[in-house]
């Protein structure tokens, strides 16, 4: 589910161009790893239709999702104003704070300065390596063909971007599904390319030969298996037709994302853009004006060649930094935007002078990840069953004065329409104790073995932010009641990426971007193509999701298979949602927490975004 700062901005994965990507630990407010999305609309109290994003917020960072420290956070009323998570039928309205201004009440130019703590290095992002919430983010500016023909509003409620599609049909008639969709005769890569039918094509060839075990280094994506055809309708370039060869549900909105046809080749797809912000290939509203690989600075500047509403903007400038720089950096005046979500940060950055702290709600969903290539069955069940997530939520928000209820879904925020609570019902020590020794386990001393091998494994975390090593110290101390021996190995932030590509991992603390797809996300977290094979018994109850037209029936179809996955192949464990709380500087308007209108989902932010008069 994928990250803005996702957890400020994320995230989290459209066109359903590719799968889901990596997730590890994060820190509250900054994202990560994205991939695409295709998104259904859910409104308060009904199930809509759903169009398509081109990536989920699947969020990656370099510390565990967390407010306090270990020891700050015991005991004591919380010292803050409190704030509370939404539920299903409230008004999402109260979960953004975005600062909305009309464009006329805008200055004309200025530069807007913010922290991403990933620029590139390879600019690509449908690249492995550049598929990142930073480069999402940033792209969203100067590559919003990306995006394409729909933008989310923070409701998650979709809206045809004409900029780049002007008219869009899918249907299934006898059978066979089409989607048709007519391109702005306006639209043009920076080169002068057109976007035109070959940029969707561009999509069909590389994915297919993805799924033939080609050397793109790109996630295949199953939408895409499912195309029989794309082309043009009646010699109109502009006017596309993608036909399926079998449905796919939902499909509204979808393959509407443009790619330049350049990136078809295998060796430019790879390592055409490392270190190369290459624009040429790109549209968007701005283009690259400076690009420091030394310094990591990356600055954009308005792009005479869009064809769109002027941004109000003439400047923006992204500076690479860690959470704890980030904080310094707006202190010290250099930033406008830092995420202050942790009590630490919220501390360091409300005093700050001419400063407006504003109060959201996290588009993310914290978690525990499991490796299980390393962990076996047994002892993943019984994890799943010992885990107090209740005094984790108290460690991580009690002092900021954030309150939510524990998180039964991966897929869905509780403010969703049709979300169910999924988490496993029998927990407890004596529930986990026997999961264990039903399996053939014996106690030696402290911990568990079973035919010589102790049940004893490492937690990964990445950073050096205390919430890391405080709640990595509780879930080990907690283990250790029902007989599961946990170490900590943590790693530098800059190890992350390598350490989640590899799965080099038993346990870490991450979080995932949440979408309005629930399906989508089921569709990613509970087959066995993402488990290296494991949960295969439930592949069917997958397919048969994908499959059902009703969008009520998937989402029935789709609360059964988390439930069954969480209780009995145990890898994703939701533990939090979170508040996404951000110090801006006053005023910044038409930014800041905002759910499902992220840049990413929404590239008209940074169209919008600008300084009060």
């Amino acid at each position: 589910m994928c990250i803005t700062s996702m957890w400020g901005g994320l995230c989290s994965p459209t066109l359903r161009l590719s799968r889901w990507r990596h997730v590890s630990t994060l820190i509250p407010g900054r994202e990560r790893m994205v991939p695409h999305v295709r998104i259904p609309v859910l409104r308060q109290g009904q199930i809509m239709t759903t169009f398509t994003l081109n990536r989920r917020a699947l969020l990656t960072g370099t510390v565990a999702l967390g407010t306090v420290g270990l020891l700050a956070a015991c005991g004591g009323n919380s010292s803050k104003n409190e704030t509370s998570a939404l539920s299903a039928g409230d008004d999402l309205s109260k979960a953004v704070s975005y600062n909305e201004k009309d464009r006329s009440a805008l200055k004309d130019g200025g530069e807007l300065r913010l922290s991403a703590d990933g620029i590139g290095p390879n600019f690509n992002i449908l690249n492995t390596n550049g598929y990142t919430a930073g480069n999402l983010n940033i792209q969203a500016a100067i590559n919003s063909s990306f995006t394409g023909g729909y933008y989310a509003d923070f409701r998650g409620e979709g809206h045809m971007n004409e900029d780049y599609v002007t008219e869009y049909k899918a249907q299934t008639v006898d059978g066979v599904q089409t989607v048709t969709f007519k391109i702005n005769p306006k639209a043009a890569f920076n080169d002068g390319t057109p976007i035109d039918v070959n940029a969707v094509k561009s999509y069909q060839t590389i994915y297919t030969a993805a799924a033939s075990g080609s050397d793109y280094q790109i996630t295949p994506s199953p939408i895409w298996e499912q195309v029989a055809s794309v082309e043009a309708v009646d010699g109109d370039t502009r006017h596309v037709k993608v036909t399926m060869s079998k449905p796919w549900y939902p499909i509204e909105g979808s393959f509407t994302s443009f790619l330049h046809p350049a990136f078809v080749d295998v060796a430019f797809f790879n390592d055409g853009m490392n270190g190369k912000p290459l624009d040429k290939y790109w549209a968007g509203p701005f283009k690259v004006s400076e690009w420091d690989a030394s310094g990591k600075v990356l600055t954009v500047v308005r792009n005479e060649k869009w064809w769109g509403t002027k941004p109000l903007l003439e400047r923006i400038t992204w500076r690479e930094m860690s959470s704890q720089a980030e904080q310094a950096a707006f202190k010290n005046n250099e930033i406008d935007y830092a995420d202050a979500s942790t009590l630490s940060s919220y501390n360091e950055l409300s005093t700050v002078a001419n400063v407006d702290i504003r109060k959201g709600s996290a588009l993310a969903v914290g978690n525990y990840e499991i490796n299980p290539e390393k962990m076996p069955l047994p002892v993943r069940r019984a994890f799943v069953a010992a885990l107090n997530r209740d005094q984790l939520l108290k460690l991580r928000y009690e002092k900021l004065g954030w309150k939510e209820n524990l998180p039964g879904s991966m897929c869905m925020l509780p403010m969703q329409e049709g979300y169910q609570d999924n988490y496993p019902t029998k927990l407890g020590k004596d529930v986990a104790t026997k999961i264990l020794e039903d399996a053939g386990y014996t106690k030696n001393g402290d911990y568990y073995e079973k035919d010589g091998v102790k049940a004893s494994y490492p937690v990964t975390t990445f950073g050096t932010d205390p919430v890391v090593s405080s709640t990595a110290q509780f879930l080990t101390q907690q283990m250790k009641e029902i007989g599961i021996e946990l170490s900590i190995d943590n790693h530098g932030a800059s190890e992350m990426a390598s350490i989640i590509s590899a799965k080099n991992f038993t346990i870490k603390s991450g979080g995932y971007g949440i979408t309005t797809s629930p399906v989508d996300a089921a569709n990613y977290f509970y087959i066995s193509e993402t488990n290296n094979g494991h949960g295969k018994e439930l592949d069917s109850l997958a397919a048969t999701m994908m499959s059902t037209e009703d969008p009520k029936e998937q989402l029935k179809i789709m609360n059964e298979l988390e439930k069954r996955h969480l209780d009995e192949v145990a890898i994703y464990v939701p533990t939090n949602n979170g508040p996404n709380f951000k110090a801006c500087r006053k005023g910044l308007a038409n930014y800041g927490p905002m759910l499902f209108g992220l840049p990413y989902y929404n590239p008209n932010v940074w169209i919008n975004v600008g300084w009060e008069k």
